[in-house]
């Protein structure tokens, strides 16, 4: 999911919870779901993962239950990015020909330690930039080249035509052999002083 919990701020969410079926789908949809009214009623980022976190921890032990979260904020006002990272699959950040690979450490939640901090990383965004969330349906850490060279490669400038191409081709070389979700945010040029953000 996608939403803004303030005029100034776009978040941009995504959950894929570990297993397959029904139990899997429910367990990242209340991921997404408590994350979202966290951070629409104006609790920090890092402390509303914290606290999903340690509730998932609880859930782990009583059902074995777990998820990973990849969390993107953007102030659209300076132009500054967060990514919150767990156990996710690596962001993709674009600028023209060039692709930047971003992972994280940090075991999904439930799994991971409920005292660890939450793991962050910021970064700026520039004009002409397309960040893309994926889940390790569509690609993980050790089998990514193909979509960094698809990246680089593509001229385009509509994030819904970049997430179907994305889609597209990671089916053709996954035969559907998991279920493949993307989030991808164009930050266009400013236009008379106001930033108008896409996300699909």
């Amino acid at each position: 999911t996608y939403f803004q919990p303030d005029p100034n701020t776009l978040c941009l969410l995504l959950s894929d919870g570990m297993g397959s079926g029904r139990e899997a789908r429910q367990e990242s949809q209340l991921t997404l779901r408590l994350t979202e009214r966290f951070l629409r009623s104006g609790v920090e980022a890092g402390t509303a993962l914290r606290t999903i976190n340690a509730a998932l921890n609880i859930r782990s032990d009583e059902q074995g239950s777990f998820t990973t979260i990849d969390l993107l904020t953007v102030d659209l006002i300076d132009c500054q990015a967060a990514l919150y990272k767990y156990g996710a699959a690596p962001t993709y950040i674009k600028r023209q020909g060039t692709v930047r690979r971003l992972t994280g450490g940090a075991l999904p939640a439930g799994l991971q330690d409920a005292a660890a901090p939450t793991p962050e990383t910021r970064f700026p965004l520039e004009e002409n930039t397309f960040v893309l969330l994926v889940s390790d349906g569509v690609t993980d850490s050790g089998d990514d080249q193909w979509l960094q060279d698809l990246l680089a490669g593509w001229q385009g400038d509509d994030p819904h035509v970049l997430v179907s191409l994305v889609l597209r081709q990671c089916r053709q070389r996954r035969q559907g052999d998991d279920d493949c979700s993307a989030l991808c945010l164009y930050l266009p040029p400013r236009e008379r002083g106001k930033r108008q953000a896409r996300a699909v």
